[in-house]
């Protein structure tokens, strides 16, 4: 595996099925050469946000500058927009990165997230991290997928579509965009 101590971040909005990658991605991804986190590993403040958001990038890049010293690449998973991201990069101080999407279409994307948001709790969760009832949130996902696509494709960063496909599928598709980048 041709590995130059990269970031990866792998990106998309959420029910596209980033948390089933990255547990996959930490078994079929050696331990000696990569370091699979969660965006949001840390804990995400009421309602989120835009600056939370840069902080929690900056924090991973810090990570991945850190892991790069010690031989080893850094593999992300939560939601990152390209547009915000270069914003952020510093292509001259942080270490090479890359962002891949996950994507998957309205219907689907609906289902897994009504099915994932079933509960009192998890609706309560939801309300409470992203500052807006679940059908908002669930509507809001939606609506942006497709303009976080077009982002992607803009700027030609590779995309993964989840539809119909188990996590390890997608695992192996991602790990083999890793493999070859």
């Amino acid at each position: 595996m041709s590995n130059n101590h990269k970031i990866y971040f792998i990106s998309g909005v959420s029910g596209v099925g980033k948390t089933s990658t990255l547990e996959q991605l930490k078994k079929i991804l050696p331990q000696n050469a990569f370091d699979v986190r969660d965006f949001d590993e840390r804990g995400v403040p009421d309602g989120g946000g835009p600056k939370w958001h840069d902080s929690e990038t900056h924090h991973w890049l810090d990570v991945a500058a850190s892991n790069a010293v010690n031989g080893k690449s850094t593999v992300i998973s939560g939601f990152t927009n390209p547009e915000q991201f270069k914003k952020i990069y510093n292509p001259d101080k942080d270490i090479p990165a890359q962002i891949i999407l996950l994507d998957v279409s309205a219907d689907v994307l609906r289902k897994r997230l009504y099915g994932r948001h079933s509960t009192p709790e998890s609706k309560q969760e939801i309300e409470r991290a992203a500052g807006v009832s679940l059908d908002e949130f669930v509507e809001q996902c939606t609506l942006f997928a497709p303009i976080l696509r077009s982002i992607f494709e803009e700027n030609n960063f590779r995309i993964v579509s989840t539809n119909d496909k188990s996590p390890e599928v997608i695992a192996q598709e991602v790990m083999n965009i890793i493999s070859n980048s």
